[in-house]
Order: C-alpha cells, then structure tokens, then sequence
C-alpha cells in the first residue's frame, strides 16, 4: 500500500495493489466490506482520496479492473455514490438500479447493498458520499420540527436530471474539485460545518424518500403560547428552568404548553432549552479565546455538567467537536 503525504486540507490519497489492503482502506475510511476482483486481478489497483468534514465523507474511489463489493447494513451512515463516467450496478437491499453521471445511487442505513462496476475499457470513478445518521436525522428533524426516529427510507434512485438533482451535483463536484487543493475552503474548519449542513439539506430535497413531501409542505405559524415559550426560553436559557416554571411565566398549564410544543415542534420544552443552550454554548466558543476559557467552563455556564455528553450532543448537533469550534477563530 502506498499512502501519499496527507495535504494541509486533511486530504488522503491511498493506492494499493493489493485486494486485502483495499478493502481494508474501504474499511477504514468508509464501512466494512468484501472485494471480489471479476477482472484481471494481475491488473488490480485501487486509488482513493478522501477527506471528512464534519458529518460527512467525501471520497473519489476508483479500481483499474472490475471488482464487486458487498457490505451488511451501514448502521450510523447514509451513503451515495455517483459515477462520474460510465455505470456502476449496484443497489440498496433488494433495489437495484444501474448508477450513471445522470442518476446517482443511495444507500439505506438499513440495508445491505452491493456494487459492481469499473469495467474495463471504461473504468468508473466514483463519488463516494458518507453521511452520519444521526447528523442527516437531526437534520431532517429540524427541518420539520418533529422527531425522527426509524431510518430514513430513501429510494435507491437520485435523478441528476431534475433542477435539484443538478444543483445539489454541482455541489457535490465542486467539494470534489478542492480535495486536490492544500487550501481547500471547503475543508476548512470555519466553512466545514455549514457545508456539511448545506449537503444534507441538499440531498433531504433533491434525494426521493418517505419524508420528502413534508419538505414542501407550507409551514404553519407557531401557536402564540408555543412563541411565547421559546421568547422565554432564549431569555432565560442560563438560569434552571423546569417546565412548570416555564408554563406558569407565560400563563398557561403544563399539559397545554407539552401539548403546543408537540403539535407544533414535534419535541418537549426542555429538548428544546437543550437545543437552545447548545447553540448559545457554539456562540460563546466561537467567539472566546481558548488562552482564557476552556470547554468546561462554556458548558458548564449553559447547565451542561457532564462535558462528556456535552461534547457528543455538540458533534451531533453541529458536526464539529466544542474544541475545535474553540478553536476556530483566532482571538483579536
């Protein structure tokens, strides 16, 4: 195996000739799987270069002979892949379809899938896309302020084709384009997390899936007392609240304030002081200098005790750790 000197951006580039140490790259970077070489095996060579930012892996996959891959179900990870010359068969349980630059394939979390494809004379680079699961979860679930708790059930086709198809590629091609640039401004830590967002988001639309509808749905207004409730929140996000306290400030019972929140949000007041007080802690480091402030005492100054868990509610939430986003930003 031959791994090229890693690039100031994060990038890694792997080549190997060596089916064992391939799959084991694959393994590595992306999920356990199984490489079968159909091809000339004398001729087997597997590059890869790919670099994570945030939730997400983005990775250009290439083999100079024809291989075919399995894996069990992802688990924590969405994926896509999109050929960027010629066809990839491949499918997603028990969907299959055939991958081309006009329609990309996704891949459950759910589900088992396979790949065959790099045929000679027309081998197949790939973008490969991994997504966290949980990352594209808590995203859908913002969006439409409801909890999403079973998998995502996405169909194996992603037309490229349609008007959001071909924006959320262009998207996708250009992050491709900086894995070759040691200043890539997508991979730095500032644009990182907000790229990732706009990724996610981009493929909750343009991707089809049993959620897809809702996306366009017109979004209600927000009840008055719900409204208030969030107002009173964000005011007094730093102080210990409880849900009576809350509902007793804006004159309404608990029931009716757990009730406007459901219906309306989809959560509970107090998940909702969390998100709060998460995305007050995120302010706070981003604009701290880490020379006079530490992690422990932001969490701890927005009721986060426990900095382990805060540090893993953080990642899930914005897709960076709290001390790289302390980091972030030099201190004028």
């Amino acid at each position: 195996m031959t791994e090229l000197p890693q690039q100031g951006n994060g990038t890694r580039t792997f080549l190997s000739d060596d089916i064992d140490e391939a799959r084991d790259i694959g393994s590595d970077l992306y999920y356990p799987h199984e490489v079968r070489v159909l091809g000339d095996e004398h001729k087997f060579q597997m590059r890869m270069t790919a670099a994570s930012f945030g939730p997400v892996t983005l990775g250009r996959l290439d083999y100079s002979t024809e291989v075919e891959i399995f894996t069990n179900e992802l688990l924590d990870s969405y994926q896509v892949n999109i050929p960027m010359r010629g066809e990839l068969i491949t499918g997603s349980g028990r969907s299959r379809t055939v991958a081309n630059p006009h329609r990309a394939a996704v891949y459950r979390c759910d589900q088992r899938s396979l790949l065959r494809g790099w045929a000679s004379p027309y081998p197949t680079p790939v973008l490969a896309l991994k997504i966290d699961r949980r990352a594209l979860e808590d995203q859908l679930a913002a969006r439409l302020g409801i909890e999403v708790a079973n998998p995502i059930v996405f169909d194996v086709d992603l037309d490229l084709d349609s008007v959001v198809g071909r924006q959320w590629l262009s998207l996708v091609e250009g992050l491709s384009h900086q894995l070759d640039s040691p200043e890539a401004l997508a991979l730095h830590p500032i644009v990182a997390a907000p790229m990732a967002e706009c990724l996610m988001s981009g493929l909750l639309v343009a991707a089809e899936h049993d959620y897809r509808a809702r996306l366009y749905e017109p979004k209600p207004a927000l009840p008055g007392t719900v409204r208030l409730a969030l107002d009173y929140l964000d005011a007094h996000a730093q102080q210990p609240l409880t849900v009576a306290q809350v509902a007793k400030n804006i004159g309404v019972s608990v029931r009716s304030l757990q009730v406007g929140f459901q219906n309306s949000l989809g959560t509970t007041p107090m998940r909702q002081l969390k998100i709060i007080r998460l995305q007050k802690a995120r302010k706070d480091l981003l604009a701290a200098d880490p020379a006079e402030v530490g992690v422990t005492e932001i969490a701890q100054r927005w009721g986060f005790l426990h900095v382990g868990r805060f540090a893993g509610d953080y990642r899930a939430a914005f897709g960076v750790s709290p001390s790289e986003d302390l980091r972030t930003i030099p201190f004028h």
